[in-house]
């Protein structure tokens, strides 16, 4: 029961975090693991909201 209760609130943590585009470090590092050496932290975090912003800098509205 406890197992089933942790792992339904990681999930719920996950789709709270991706709702609001906070991205998944986690899941990045199990699919990169074997292929290339993965971004650390900061620099996932930077790459996300690089895409996310399409390039331009935080704060401008054109």
């Amino acid at each position: 029961m406890a197992e089933r209760l942790a792992l339904w609130w990681r999930r719920l943590v996950q789709t709270a975090r991706l709702m609001v585009g906070v991205p998944d470090y986690d899941a990045y590092l199990a699919r990169r693991r074997g292929n290339t050496p993965p971004l650390s932290r900061a620099a996932f975090v930077r790459y996300c909201a690089e895409r996310r912003l399409g390039g331009r800098r935080p704060g401008r509205c054109c």
